[in-house]
């Protein structure tokens, strides 16, 4: 990405939290878990609120998305740079995230492509099915995979 990530630290094997400093200091947390698929993880990612729970819903507004994702990007490599034979599944929790993740895969792909396979969910004939991630594609994403070239 074209900004530098924050500074994070890792909390624990699957953990990671950093601060966003915008219009106010926002704590993010990513955080990686095991789905019921054999070696796929879930990457959760949002604001932490002030009872300590996390939020993928929080809308912050705080003007550094760029600087923010460019941190989530950094923690996506750091973690499967040590899990290469994980693949991890992320979604928006609204279809604006949604689309906004498949924005920057579609700016990025160039340079992710190098280093991942990235594929999408998508919906055919009432089923879901694992397809390609396709830059030019009109077909509606529901989700994403990455997964590092070994």
């Amino acid at each position: 990405m074209s900004s530098p990530p924050y500074p994070y630290r890792r909390l624990q094997s699957t953990r990671y939290v950093f601060l966003s400093v915008g219009k106010s200091s926002i704590q993010k947390v990513v955080e990686f878990s095991p789905t019921p698929v054999k070696d796929v993880y879930n990457m959760g990612f949002g604001d932490v609120l002030p009872d300590g729970n996390i939020s993928d819903r929080a809308n912050s507004n705080n003007g550094d998305i760029v600087k923010v994702m460019a941190t989530v990007i950094q923690i996506l490599k750091e973690f499967t740079a040590s899990h290469k034979h994980i693949k991890i599944y992320f979604t928006g929790s609204t279809p604006e995230r949604i689309v906004l993740y498949r924005r920057i895969l579609k700016t990025y792909y160039k340079i992710f492509s190098k280093e991942f396979i990235i594929s999408a969910l998508v919906e055919r004939e009432n089923k879901y099915q694992e397809v390609l991630f396709d830059m030019d594609s009109q077909e509606e994403y529901h989700a994403f995979f990455i997964k590092r070239i070994l």
